[in-house]
């Protein structure tokens, strides 16, 4: 079932392959594979892995994953490797810039063109931006996701990078008619499931420090008070809003934390090979109440044998996570 080569200019060389763990996460380059091969046995040699090398994993037959070799640990009779995809090359790599009335698209084109960065499909964005500048070092993933979020926060439209056959490409977010369903009795072989009121508050309580006087801004639940008890949310706002603004921010963040916190991670299935981060998910639950779709956050897949398992994380929303290129 497993299929592993190290690709040469000339030929693929199959790998004696005893396990292989693919993994990637949403908002977070790149995807990477840590695979555990045979190098010797008795008085045979088999093919090996050098750093640089590139990797190919199929599974059944298809393609899963291309990349670089980054990481070995040779074994007395094999080694364990980890190679990453084209988007390593994003983060390992940083500059400085200035854009001036450029796409996000034309950016990542910019950036793959001075770093050598092999592409295949960039799709249009559509946005121009007027002004983008980076005075300090900044990594090319980073420069790039700020890129997107202001054309999300302009247009609405959502992109993704990936990586492709080797290359660098993007492509509008994946938003599928039809999702995967993941369910107890069927698929789902294990998960963790919390509800908890450690980060709920009751009471919100904002503070804006102008001319010297210290402005303030409430707002409460009263239910939920009534229910477990005054748990107060305090934050000092630096920003520059006037009073009705500071007040509309504290109903917001109120809302925020209103309520039960319920959390759903560390599922485990058996594994699907489509299913990976940024992806939506339908997952049943009953006995926990859980009949909805997510998305993957974190996707952690499996492969030894003829077994493919898998555990990921998932998020209500495909939102961009607050500290990434803000």
């Amino acid at each position: 079932m497993i299929e592993l080569f190290v690709i040469k200019e000339t030929e693929w060389l199959e790998l004696v392959t005893e396990s292989v763990s693919l993994e990637g996460q949403r908002y977070q380059a790149p995807r990477s594979i840590t695979a555990k091969i045979i190098t010797k046995q008795g008085t045979h040699s088999y093919y090996s892995v050098s750093e640089g090398d590139t990797v190919l994993f199929k599974w059944k037959g298809k393609e899963l994953f291309r990349g670089i070799v980054f990481l070995r640990n040779p074994e007395e009779h094999g080694l364990t490797f980890t190679a990453y995809d084209m988007l390593q090359y994003l983060v390992k790599n940083k500059d400085v810039y200035v854009f001036s009335n450029k796409r996000a698209d034309e950016i990542i084109k910019r950036l793959a063109r001075d770093f050598q960065i092999p592409t295949t499909s960039i799709a249009n964005t559509g946005h121009t931006i007027k002004s983008l500048v980076f005075k300090d070092d900044t990594s090319l993933y980073d420069v790039i996701l700020k890129a997107l979020k202001q054309t999300k926060s302009q247009t609405g439209r959502n992109y993704q990078l990936y990586s492709a056959k080797g290359k660098l490409g993007l492509r509008a977010w994946p938003d599928p008619s039809e999702v995967w369903v993941l369910e107890t009795g069927v698929n789902i072989t294990g998960y963790q499931y919390s509800t908890s009121i450690n980060d709920t508050a009751t009471k919100v309580k904002l503070r804006r420090q102008k001319d010297n006087k210290t402005y303030t801004a409430t707002a409460s639940d009263s239910s939920g008070i009534s229910k477990y008890g005054v748990l107060q949310y305090v934050e000092t706002v630096s920003d520059n809003i006037n009073q009705a603004q500071l007040q509309e921010r504290a109903k917001v963040k109120q809302a925020q934390k209103k309520g039960v916190k319920k959390e759903l991670k560390s599922i485990q299935a058996i594994g699907i090979p489509d299913l990976q981060s940024g992806l939506p998910v339908y997952i049943s639950i009953p006995e926990v109440g859980v009949k909805k779709t997510y998305w993957i956050d974190t996707d952690k897949h499996e492969f030894k044998g003829s077994t493919h398992t898998m555990t990921i994380d998932v998020v209500e929303k495909n939102s961009i996570p607050d500290g990434v290129s803000s």
